[in-house]
């Protein structure tokens, strides 16, 4: 249990030190964050992170400090198009985004094998 919640925590302070080493434009609207405590993440349906993005990024730091694997998408309800898969209690960066993402987009997780229904994802968009 220790383990777990010192991953959670070493994720969680990595993806801000990227965050702030990018010298990107980065502000909390350009953060969606998920607790899957209250919003449990499932194999059987997308949850929404974000209806709509507010600009394209050219990179994505994603934060999983669930015990689940995960997979991000874009696109509507229902033709979602998956664009990354993250293991559990890992921080990703994808760069060169920006071809697969546009503004506007819709963008959604779903658990892969197993639901997630503790900890949190956060998405952080690297405009």
């Amino acid at each position: 249990m220790t383990r777990v919640i010192f991953t959670q925590i070493a994720a969680f302070l990595f993806s801000i030190f990227l965050i702030i080493s990018a010298k990107a434009s980065v502000n909390s609207a350009n953060v969606l964050s998920l607790n899957t405590a209250s919003t449990n993440v499932t194999t059987s349906a997308y949850v929404t992170l974000s209806a709509s993005i507010s600009a394209q990024p050219s990179q994505l730091v994603i934060v999983n400090a669930t015990s689940s694997v995960i997979k991000l998408a874009y696109g509507a309800s229902g033709s979602e198009v998956d664009f990354v898969s993250v293991g559990p209690s890992s921080t990703t960066v994808v760069e060169n985004i920006v071809r697969h993402l546009p503004s506007g987009a819709r963008l959604a997780v779903e658990a892969v094998s197993a639901s997630a229904s503790s900890g949190y994802i956060s998405v952080s968009l690297i405009l």
